[in-house]
């Protein structure tokens, strides 16, 4: 029975209305294709860069016993803060930002290529055109896919992971430095203070010496030699009174910095004593764990791990690379067909025997450089343990001293004030206490910086001893 349909339907049931229905519908794909593409792009933001500074005003979360007088802190306390509010810490923890991005970018699988192609003809000889050729027209379109990007994706993902895991360790290693710095300008503010305190009072006793020795030396009851002696004296105590004053000023200046607080916050700090020596047990076992508590330790065994996946990148690398597609096309005269392509390199000359060699030279210089420094950082903790005992040791024999000299110290002001010692006698005794005080602030300094140091090698806490708050006065 012949088609005797009419109307709309019977127009699009025509060959011509057929293939300018295929057209209109690969047009309307070719548009939807980077429409599809953009849907999932992201939206660009700007982001200014501040205008003030970000300096905290006062200590912060820090309940107070009234309104000019901050509860004082303590060491972990200080150390504490230093972690949170360290501007340089806060760069690194962006910084860190930057490395989990470059992990998440690793773990995309790599995308596919499209290609397209369309080809028009055009008749330069004939006029008018022949109205054919619009029916002519050539199209491509292709999927390839690279065989070696998927291949090596996983080690990519895991030499990225290994990166993270790498910037995090070096990141806590850095706090544990934060940490350390802290503690240092803790234990120097206080000493410097603490030697400001006891060469104070001792640089006001030698000036009045001093003045006396000139008023007697004008008078003619005093040699020069003497005058000039107490006056050099007068000199060096009062140098050394001032340095003092400088260092704990300069101590508090670069605590407050590390806090992140803005110069002329009060920082009060809880008054300390002699650390303890860790017994040799408990070294023993912090020695033993360095590998896996040590954040530097750890940040190099993540950059092996790293270094293992460029290795096997580089062996899988060596393989030709594969690009396999598929393609359809239709040419002028509207014969369609579907195909496909392969290419793959000839591993005749290159078959990546260098960048293989260049992994694996890499892979054991990063193994050397481990095995170092789990040696240094065994040496090192040893080292410091040993001359904390030593210290320890002359500290105790000095604290066993100190109360006899400042008991004879004591006794002779009583006596000076009442005019029955001699000056000279006195500043003498007074010299011999300062040396000896001063001398234990040297010994208490340097044995906090050797337990601060073993406490940042081992990551083992500081247990301080009570501080012994007898003084005697000099003035």
């Amino acid at each position: 029975m012949p088609d005797t349909a009419v109307g709309p339907w019977a127009m699009s049931a025509s060959p011509e209305n057929r293939r300018m229905h295929r057209r209109a519908k690969r047009r309307r794909a070719l548009i939807a294709l980077p429409l599809l593409a953009l849907a999932g792009c992201a939206i660009y933001k700007p982001l200014p860069l501040p205008k003030h500074d970000n300096l905290a005003a006062a200590l912060p979360g820090r309940a107070t016993r009234t309104a000019s007088a901050p509860a004082p802190l303590d060491m972990d306390q200080v150390a504490t803060l230093a972690v949170l509010n360290n501007p340089d810490l806060k760069t690194a923890r962006a910084t860190l930002g930057v490395a989990a991005a470059q992990a998440f970018a690793a773990g995309i699988l790599p995308n596919p290529r499209i290609n397209l192609s369309s080809d028009r003809p055009l008749d330069r000889v004939n006029a008018p055109a022949d109205p054919r050729y619009p029916e002519y027209r050539a199209y491509g379109i292709g999927l390839s896919v690279d065989l070696r990007a998927l291949l090596t994706h996983h080690s990519q993902y895991e030499a990225a992971r290994a990166q993270l895991s790498q910037a995090r360790a070096e990141l806590l290693w850095r706090e544990w430095q934060t940490v350390a710095e802290a503690r240092l300008l803790y234990v120097a503010q206080q000493l410097g203070e603490r030697r400001r305190a006891l060469f104070e009072p001792a640089a006001k006793l030698y000036a009045k010496t001093a003045a006396r020795s000139r008023r007697a030396l004008l008078e003619g009851n005093l040699a020069r030699d003497q005058a000039d002696a107490d006056q050099a004296l007068m000199l060096s105590v009062r140098a050394q009174a001032d340095a003092a004053a400088r260092s704990a000023a300069q101590s508090r200046s670069a605590l407050r910095a590390l806090l992140g607080l803005r110069p002329g916050v009060r920082v009060p700090l809880r008054a300390l004593g002699a650390p303890k020596v860790p017994n040799r047990t408990a070294l023993l076992a912090a020695v033993r764990a360095l590998p896996v508590r040590r954040p530097d330790l750890r940040a190099l065994r993540a950059g092996y791990r790293g270094q293992e996946a460029e290795v096997r990148i580089a062996v899988l690398s060596q393989f030709p690379n594969i690009v396999i597609g598929f393609d359809r096309q239709r040419d002028f005269s509207d014969v369609h067909s579907l195909g496909g392509t392969v290419s793959f390199d000839l591993p005749i000359f290159d078959r990546g025997q260098g960048a293989i060699a260049i992994q694996r030279a890499t892979r054991a210089q990063l193994r050397a450089a481990y095995q170092a420094r789990l040696d240094q950082a065994t040496t090192d903790v040893w080292q410091l343990w040993h001359e904390m005992r030593a210290l320890h040791a002359e500290l105790a024999l000095i604290d066993r001293r100190l109360p006899r000299l400042r008991h004879s110290l004591a006794e002779a002001r009583r006596a000076y004030r009442a005019g029955s010692y001699p000056a000279a006698s006195y500043s003498t005794l007074v010299g011999a206490y300062l040396g000896a005080a001063g001398n234990r602030y040297d010994l208490l300094q340097n044995l906090w910086s050797d337990s601060i140091a073993l406490a940042t090698l081992t990551g083992a806490p500081i247990e301080p001893a009570v501080l012994d708050g007898s003084k005697a006065s000099l003035s």
